[in-house]
């Protein structure tokens, strides 16, 4: 049975509740893909590092994600209607400060034996050097990472400061991304202009092929029908 289109603002204004400290997410859809929706204002000061890619697209205002990308802190500002990729295995810190923020966050589903890791760094700031991580499995991202966080907060180096041999693990089981620099965040909007003929000729477009993105795990597919306005996105 086919379900009646949905307006986003219309169904997070009815879900008003599940963006309100501190929960701050819904959670749509999790298998092979995690799919929720996350409002602000929220912030943080560790960093995420996973084995699969994550999609961000801003519905509604804006935020940012500093990244560590080839070595150094980068941060990539998201506008509302700007979608961006980023690939595997970069520290990511999302920051959606503004109040009544809303975005779209898809990552895929965990593979057996895959961890995922929190990292402090001792500075924010420039982030070039770890003061605590770990690693764990995580199943779900609400449950999960708030032992590690708790851990972090009740830890002797979080109250110092200063990193110690047993807050920086030694032999990681991931390997961070050192060498990719990930393209900026794009309009959605815009970019499907882009391929305004070939959606209304009733083609398919591979938004990332597109764009040239090294993303190495996600196809983000726009498919048109013949007449304006008949596209849909699926990744």
């Amino acid at each position: 049975m086919l379900l009646e289109p949905v307006s986003i603002d219309g169904w997070a204004s009815e879900n008003a509740a599940c963006f309100a400290p501190p929960i701050m997410n819904k959670l749509m859809h999790k298998k092979q893909l995690t799919i929720m929706f996350v409002g602000g204002p929220n912030t943080r000061t560790d960093f995420h590092i996973e084995e699969g890619s994550e999609l961000f697209l801003m519905i509604r205002g804006d935020m940012e994600l500093p990244t560590i990308q080839q070595g150094k802190k980068k941060v990539v500002s998201i506008k509302e209607g700007q979608l961006f990729v980023l690939p595997p295995r970069i520290p990511h810190s999302p920051q959606r400060p503004q109040e009544g923020s809303l975005g779209l966050v898809i990552e895929r589903e965990r593979r057996e034996g895959e961890l995922d890791c929190l990292r402090w760094y001792t500075d924010f700031s420039v982030c070039d050097e770890t003061l605590w991580e770990r690693y764990f499995r995580c199943d779900d991202l609400g449950r999960d990472l708030v032992p590690v966080v708790h851990a972090f907060k009740a830890s002797p180096e979080c109250a110092t400061g200063k990193p110690s041999a047993e807050s920086v693990c030694s032999s990681p089981p991931m390997q961070q991304d050192t060498t990719t620099s990930v393209p900026d965040p794009v309009d959605l909007k815009e970019l499907l202009k882009q391929c305004q003929t070939d959606l209304q000729g009733g083609k398919e477009v591979d938004l990332l092929s597109l764009l040239q993105h090294p993303d190495p795990e996600f196809s983000v597919v726009a498919a048109g029908g013949g007449g304006e306005g008949g596209q849909e996105v699926a990744a």
